[in-house]
Formats: C-alpha cells, structure tokens, sequence
C-alpha cells in the first residue's frame, strides 16, 4: 500500500472533511478524493461515507486509521532514532497531561527543561485523563500525565506512579461551612459540589472514595476547567473537591477555606502512562528521565505546604 496514499486517507480520516484535508495537504480536492478512491479499489472495500459536507469512516475505515496511525508513528520513532544519532540533543517530544499536573506543575518542569535541553522541541496538549489514554493507544502521543486509579487503566499501557496529588474541600470564606472543623461525608450528599466533567481523573477519585462511605454525590453542575471551577468556589456559587495544588494562592490568602472531611482522605495517583510497546525516541526518554524526580519533588512541596496551612490554622 502505498504510504503517500495512506498518509491523504488519514489527514482526510483525522479532519473528517476532504476539503480541508486537501487544504492542509496542499492538493487538489479532486486529488484526494481519488486518493480514496484508489485505497478502496485496493482494500476492496469502502472506507468513508458522505454525511452531507463531511464524511463519516466506515468500519474498515476505522481499522486501516488504526493501522496507519501505528505506521506513521514508527515512521517518527525511525525519523528520531536517526536524528538522535547525529543530535542526542535534538528531536521532538510529544506529550500530554491532565488539567492539574498540566497547569499546576508542567509549566516551571518545561522551563528547567528547556534550560538543559534547548533543542529539543516539545508539544504538549491538555486533556482529562481518558482522552490522554485513547490519544496514547491510538499513538499520537509518546506519553502523558494522568490522575487517577492506576490500576483501572487499560492493559496495554506502561504505568508509572510517580506521586500523590491532595484533593481537599474547599469553601468561600463567608460560606456556612467555613467555620466549621470538620464535616462528615454524609454532608455533602445533601448539598450538590461544583465538578469536574466525567473522564476526569479527580471526578472519578472523588466518586469513588464517597462511594466506599456510602455515599452518592450529586454535581451541583459541572465544569471542565480547574480555574473555572475554583472561581465558581470563590464566588460563592458553592463548595467544590479540587487539588491542593490549584489553591495555593487562595487558601494562604484567606479567599478560600479548606474544611477537612471526616475520615475521608482523597490522594489519587499522578502517573506517567506510555503504550508498552512504543519505542520512545532518545529525546523522550532524556524528559523522562528529567521529568520524574523534578515532579515528585514540585508535589511533595505542595503537600508540605498545604499541610502547614492547615497545621497553622
């Protein structure tokens, strides 16, 4: 098969839309539909539909983009494996990493990064922890940063747990709950939390660690932001569960007020997730290597700081 070809197919595959696939490729919109064309007349079989404008992958569409992203991938590890022979400095790291760790810790890790390795050139998304994983298995990323049960990850995956996040209550400082000591978790079933969006490694920790008391907690509303959250919290809208990390500022400051819930310790796992068997280029390893020592250090400093607030309070 050709590669040019499947290269077209799955531009065309990932934009689900010829046009702009032909834009992106610079080719003629009659080029690539052709392009497909040729693909099903040697697959034997159809690989897109028409849905009005766009187009839709059939089921053997679906497998030949599995397929091509595992090619095109090792095409890359190829590209970067020679490349790091003549530059062990050079090459192109490609990862992600869930809204806490990718806001809260990723930047100031980059920056000392960058300092030592000024060649390298990285590409970093942010996502919740599921999209992370599906972005790993379908091979677009080298790895990522996810937050969550380690053990409830799809097989398949290499999973290293590096460190533990905090995830603490937290109110507005003229919410009802800010003067208390302690709450227990039966309380907050009966009044709604702000959240995060399902597929969130802390929506799923938080869940989970109500559930072994019992408990059922119902959102308030959801949001898929960190920040969007905690401004919700600051504004009064209600109380919310989120990392230790995004409210360091707020809670020295007095603007929020962490309320400890009885016997209730929410610590999900801050893992570096890869597929087992990708190859990672030399450029990805040196972040590796760089990345988990500097990270357990920024969220063990975290939670000492955290702890202290609350020791002084």
């Amino acid at each position: 098969m050709n590669l040019q070809n499947l290269r077209v197919f799955l531009k065309v595959a990932e934009l689900e839309h010829i046009t702009r696939a032909s834009e992106e490729l610079n080719l003629s919109q009659p080029a690539v539909t052709k392009t497909i064309q040729s693909l099903e007349h040697e697959a034997g079989l159809e690989l897109v539909e028409r849905q009005g404008r766009r187009i839709a992958l059939t089921h053997a569409g679906r497998v030949l983009q599995s397929y091509a992203r595992q090619i095109f991938a090792l095409e890359r590890e190829m590209d970067e494996a020679l490349s790091a022979l003549r530059d062990v400095e050079g090459g192109e790291v490609t990862l992600a990493a869930n809204r806490t760790a990718g806001v809260y810790l990723l930047p100031s890790l980059v920056a000392r990064f960058r300092t030592s390795y000024p060649q390298v050139a990285l590409r970093i998304s942010i996502m919740n922890s599921s999209e992370i994983v599906q972005e790993i298995l379908n091979w677009t990323l080298d790895f990522g940063l996810v937050e969550g049960d380690a053990s409830s990850l799809p097989s398949g995956l290499k999973v290293e747990v590096f460190a533990y996040d905090e995830l603490i209550l937290v109110v507005a400082r003229n919410h009802p709950w800010s003067s208390l000591a302690s709450l227990p978790p039966s309380a907050l079933s009966k009044q709604g939390l702000i959240l995060r969006e399902e597929g969130s490694g802390i929506r799923e920790v938080i869940e989970h660690g109500f559930l072994q008391h019992g408990v059922h907690i119902r959102p308030l509303f959801t949001l898929t932001d960190n920040e969007a959250v905690k401004q919700m919290v600051l504004s009064d809208v209600g109380a919310a569960i989120v990392s230790s990390l995004s409210v360091q500022r707020e809670l020295a400051n007095g603007d929020l007020v962490q309320v400890p819930i009885e016997g209730l310790e929410l610590r999900p796992q801050l893992s570096l997730v890869q597929r087992a068997d990708k190859q990672l280029s030399r450029a990805a390893q040196a972040f590796c290597s760089f990345l988990r020592p500097a990270l357990e250090k920024e969220s063990a400093f975290h939670r000492l700081s955290v702890q202290n607030h609350v020791n002084a309070e």
